[in-house]
């Protein structure tokens, strides 16, 4: 008989975050990769447009890679895989609505060729080197969101994906509770679980009650309505279009994601699309302000998002009135908190009467709250259990859920992304972990920069940057010319022409010393120069801006 062999568990992003879902599982030699995601940076991250797990431990091992699985298509869960493929190639599986955005994301990053799309359902069962894979139904805030069932010669693991329990969904599709029952009977080795909500007590509400309170505002309103929501947010998204044409308003579309979100989910039969309903945005100014709505991105303050343009009053076609309602209907992201609160008040003092998460029920959570998380963990009643999707307090809530209902302390894993979990009929554990780096991404492509960028970021931003230019004659081991020094971003400061004096008499000194002390490489005397200033401004005005010296020698005895 056949040595049954242990299964790692590798999650490479989504347990030190909310958002950056990645876990691979890997038998034998034999690998599938679940979700692969992006997570959007908050203030700390300067310039950066989000964050990507790091694929090292993947393209090392790519040989064993047979599938890329994507439980349904949220940025946090789909938005990387373009660059994973730019590193490794394996055929993706996914539901239609979710393959349907992975192929947008594909074509933006010019990814045409050699990508195998798998359409799967909630009926599919596939045969993956050591894996069987099948599926299961759960409501979340986007159509045909799956959880993932992994059956192995050791056991069962079920993947929760991001889920809530809704008795009343849009689409009218409830989660699977028999299927995830029956896999439970049978018996569960692993359940890795959602933890987003863990800390929140008692049901997540139910989609439907949004509808209800966007109802209210609709009927309350004598002018336009202006509401921002996720682009991927389809329930949202068809609940506003069916409240726009019950009220009789057109509905125009401002922001780039929800223009492609929203054609192609209605291609693919997702969002039924009242007729006459939608205009062009061009168009707003032909109709009474109160037969307008206007669906808007910039949910989470983003800096070029239609909302925070509207704020500025910087949108080509939109001007706040004071007679506008504005709806954020959407949760902030942890770290987003400060960009949001800003839009907000910027909204209000154009006049606009703003409604948001926190002061009206403009918004309900797509993920599981305490009771569900109960509920979930009841239905499956695995051996172990794994808390994932969620940073440390998350986590531990939910370790503190699945120990309070039952299941065994020394069965609950804590993982760290990077962690190994081994696992099989005997034990799980964390065995070592594969020492992960962040992965941060600036610009439309592959623009990977690493800590040391981060950091000057962060000090351009706080204490600006000092240019000087030197002209050095070689042969008399001078300067040539005054020295150039230029400030820039940096705060007013008291004496400010001392000093500039000091620091132009610092680097002719520097010069001296280093001619005395026969340093004569060009980038040996910049580094010098550097130095000396950085400790001069500190002690002197208590900042540390970048400085940047550049030596041009001038030597007197050539010729033109």
């Amino acid at each position: 008989m056949a040595r049954r062999t242990s299964l790692k568990l590798i999650p490479l992003g989504g347990l030190n975050e909310i958002g950056k879902n990645m876990m691979v599982l890997e038998k034998d030699n034999d690998m599938i990769v679940i979700d692969c995601g992006v997570m959007f940076p908050d203030d700390e991250f300067l310039g950066l447009d989000y964050i990507i797990p790091d694929f090292s431990y993947v393209k090392q091992n790519s040989k064993k890679l047979k599938a890329i699985i994507i439980t349904h298509g949220h940025e946090d869960h789909i938005g990387a895989v373009p660059f994973l493929l730019k590193e490794v190639n394996a055929p993706i599986y996914a539901n239609k609505l979710t393959l349907g955005l992975v192929e947008l994301k594909l074509n933006d990053h010019q990814i045409f060729e050699n990508v195998a799309l798998n359409e799967i359902n909630e009926d599919t069962r596939l045969e993956i080197g050591s894996f069987e894979v099948e599926f299961f139904r759960v409501n979340h805030s986007i159509p045909e969101s799956f959880g993932v069932i992994i059956k192995t010669d050791i056991g069962i693991i079920l993947h929760s994906g991001d889920f809530k329990f809704d008795q009343s969904p849009i689409d009218n599709k409830l989660t699977d509770f028999s299927k995830i029952s029956a896999f439970g009977r049978q018996g569960v080795l692993a359940l890795l679980c959602d933890s987003t909500n863990a800390e929140e007590k008692g049901y997540t509400l139910p989609e439907r009650d949004v509808g209800k309170t966007l109802s209210e505002k609709f009927s309350q309103s004598e002018g336009r309505i202006i509401i921002a929501t996720f682009s991927s947010h389809i329930h949202r998204i068809q609940q506003i279009m069916d409240m726009s044409a019950s009220f009789k308003r057109k509905l125009a579309i401002s922001g780039k994601s929800l223009l492609k979100t929203i054609k192609i989910s209605s291609e693919l039969g997702f969002l039924k699309i009242p007729e006459d309903l939608i205009i062009p945005i061009s168009n707003i100014n032909d109709y009474p302000v109160k037969r307008i709505a206007i669906l808007s991105t910039g949910t989470q303050g983003e800096p070029l998002s239609a909302l925070y343009k509207m704020a500025l009053n910087e949108h080509k076609r939109i001007q706040i009135m004071s007679t506008d309602m504005v709806i954020i209907s959407a949760s902030p992201i942890p770290g987003n908190e400060k960009a949001i609160a800003n839009i907000i008040n910027m909204l209000i003092k154009h006049g606009a009467d703003v409604f948001y998460e926190s002061i009206a029920g403009v918004h309900v959570s797509g993920h599981a709250a305490q009771e569900e998380i109960k509920m979930m963990i009841n239905l499956v009643k695995p051996r172990y259990f794994i808390p994932v999707h969620g940073d440390n307090m998350h986590k531990t809530n939910n370790a503190k859920l699945a120990s309070g209902i039952g299941i065994p302390d020394k069965n609950i894993i804590i993982a760290q992304n990077g962690d190994v979990i081994k696992i099989n009929a005997n034990f799980c554990k964390i065995t070592n972990n594969i020492n992960m780096k962040n992965i941060y991404i600036d610009g439309i492509g592959y623009g990977e920069i690493d800590d040391m960028v981060l950091k000057d970021r962060k000090l351009l931003a706080r204490d600006g940057v000092i240019f000087n230019m030197l002209n050095i004659d070689i042969k008399k081991e001078t300067l040539a010319a005054e020295p150039e020094i230029m400030f820039r971003g940096v705060t007013y400061m008291e004496n400010f022409n001392m000093i500039i004096n000091d620091c132009k008499n610092l680097i002719k000194e520097s010069i001296l010393t280093c001619f005395s002390n026969n340093i004569r490489a060009q980038s040996n005397i910049e580094k010098y120069i550097d130095s000396r200033l950085e400790k001069y401004l500190i002690k002197k005005i208590r900042i540390k801006p970048v400085i940047m010296t550049k030596v041009i020698f001038l030597d007197n005895n050539k010729s033109d």
